[in-house]
């Protein structure tokens, strides 16, 4: 069954299940309150793969009863290899990530909840890294930066609202020394510092590491580059569809878009997006509603324009397209790129002035123009 298909099917199954909501007016809150839960169950849905959760194994047992009836009336069943009945504190694995209680002092009940990537995903990465090097073996450092950095990226990016640190460092660490090896075939009788010293270094402007793989054009990210940031749940059962939830659907829409940006970009970057407000100057849209964006030189390379700060603004692929066959040194064209950046400061600290210059040397380029 699709996910389109079972998303349908499955509605109407919280109600099933005797799940209700009561709305509690709170005027602090922006939306003027929030909805509780006021039973003892809760159910959690994504396509076909759903949780149900209950304060004790009788009540869990009961659920499942009503759902395989309320299945079988539509010709569905439950999984069973998928389908179990467990404690929080032996755990439970969902969409990637296992879900269980752990000891702590922190709490007065001794105990806390973690959401942490679960085993299979973290077995799953390491083995789409180790396939990925095995292809490009024999490939230059660059083409090898170039078909890892959106593994790391996409994977750190989904676990990033999970407690993920840890495993993020030890991923790090993973591909580390699978690079480490890849220079030695490369250059078998080198010994383990020279490979080091001739691969890996302070690529990245504005990143005090020394160990990152790379060269003065291109670099390896990193999964703990990506911060971790909490998912904000949608309140209640709001739908995109919703005539009246317009204003709230489009906020979320906006910071998740610029969180997306902020995360996809490195700390010399992001100081590049923050001056135009994450946002493309041409379209006007946030740099997070697409995979793409350019780096462009507001005055030209080729009229004296300089790797610098002040002179460099993010556009979508499409957007620098564009000005580039309108013509990107016409009067009208240079207003829009420059309204679309905030004044420059002159009073930049000495830290900021030493990235810039990092910058010009090596550059950590990314599609300029």
């Amino acid at each position: 069954i699709s996910p389109l298909l079972a998303n349908i099917a499955l509605h109407g199954l919280e109600e099933k299940l005797g799940i209700k909501y009561r709305w509690d007016r709170d005027k602090r809150r922006k939306a003027g309150g929030f909805w509780t839960n006021t039973t003892s169950r809760t159910y959690v849905r994504f396509a076909d793969d759903f949780v149900v959760l209950t304060e004790s194994k009788e009540d869990a047992e009961e659920a499942k009863t009503i759902i395989e009836e309320w299945l079988s009336k539509k010709g569905l069943t439950l999984s069973e290899d998928k389908t179990k009945i467990s404690h929080l504190s032996t755990g439970f694995n969902f969409l990637g990530w296992n879900f269980r209680k752990y000891q702590t002092t922190t709490k007065k009940t001794g105990l806390i909840t973690l959401i942490k990537p679960n085993q299979k995903s973290i077995k799953k990465i390491k083995g789409k890294l180790r396939e990925e090097i095995k292809k490009r073996r024999s490939a230059p450092q660059t083409n090898m930066i170039k078909g890892l950095n959106p593994i790391i990226k996409g994977w750190s990016s989904y676990h990033s609202g999970a407690v993920s640190k840890e495993i993020f460092s030890e991923l790090d660490e993973y591909v580390y020394w699978k690079m480490q090896r890849w220079g030695r075939r490369k250059h078998p009788k080198k010994s383990r510092e020279w490979i080091s010293k001739k691969y890996f270094g302070k690529k990245c402007p504005g990143r005090d590491d020394k160990w990152i793989f790379g060269d003065y054009n291109s670099y390896l990210n990193k999964f703990a580059w990506t911060p971790i940031e909490r998912h904000t749940l949608v309140s209640h059962d709001n739908s995109p569809d919703h005539p009246g939830l317009i204003e709230y659907w489009e906020e979320r829409k906006r910071k998740l878009s610029e969180k997306t940006a902020r995360n996809r970009l490195s700390a010399g970057r992001d100081k590049i997006a923050n001056r135009q407000g994450y946002k493309c100057p041409v379209c006007q849209q946030n740099l997070g509603d697409y995979n793409n964006t350019h780096l462009h030189h507001i005055i030209p390379k080729q009229l004296g324009g300089l790797d610098k700060y002040d002179n460099l603004i993010y556009l979508h692929s499409d957007c620098h397209h564009s000005i580039h066959a309108l013509g990107a040194t016409k009067p009208e064209i240079q207003k829009i790129l420059k309204d679309g950046v905030k004044t420059p400061t002159k009073n930049r600290n000495k830290s900021q002035k030493v990235q810039t210059r990092k910058s010009k040397k090596r550059g950590c380029k990314e599609n300029m123009s």
